[in-house]
């Protein structure tokens, strides 16, 4: 089964694909990219549902985690964000994904087996059975991560 883990910003959303078990995931595709610019609104949210969906046709996806903005909940950067993040649940809804979930880093790591601390995600979880995962960014460690908490 495909997991997928999506970290959006207002510029960009960042993905994951990955399948496995929590202790042997394995990575499909992971990538970034921004959102189309001089695209008003609905045409910008279109594109994306239209990027999730495919991502979703292409990998088979079952489960969608979203990693959770866990900043200042107000004002516009918020409001944009929230958007695109309910764009998400569009798309999956669309295909049949009706497992669809959105996480804080707390509980990234209390289902990854840590205490449910978000600071145990880079000071005590062992991310070497994910090849090159410290070489990767931060908005893709955090895709992989949404997604490898949902593996069985």
């Amino acid at each position: 089964m495909s997991v997928m883990g999506i970290r959006c910003s207002n510029r960009d959303f960042t993905w994951g694909i990955l399948t496995g078990s929590k202790t042997q995931p394995h990575i499909h595709e992971l990538n970034s990219i921004g959102f189309p610019k001089n695209y008003s609104k609905p045409r910008s949210l279109l594109w994306f549902v239209q990027e999730i969906e495919q991502l979703i046709q292409k990998h088979k996806v079952r489960k969608i985690v979203m990693k959770g903005f866990e900043g200042r909940t107000r004002g516009k950067t918020y409001e944009e964000r929230v958007e695109y993040e309910s764009a998400v649940y569009i798309a999956g809804a669309k295909n049949g994904v009706n497992s669809i979930y959105k996480k804080v880093k707390s509980t990234i790591a209390k289902d990854l087996g840590l205490k449910g601390r978000g600071h145990y995600l880079q000071t005590a979880l062992d991310t070497s059975v994910i090849p090159g995962y410290d070489a990767k960014t931060e908005k893709e460690q955090e895709a992989i991560l949404t997604a490898w908490s949902c593996l069985d």
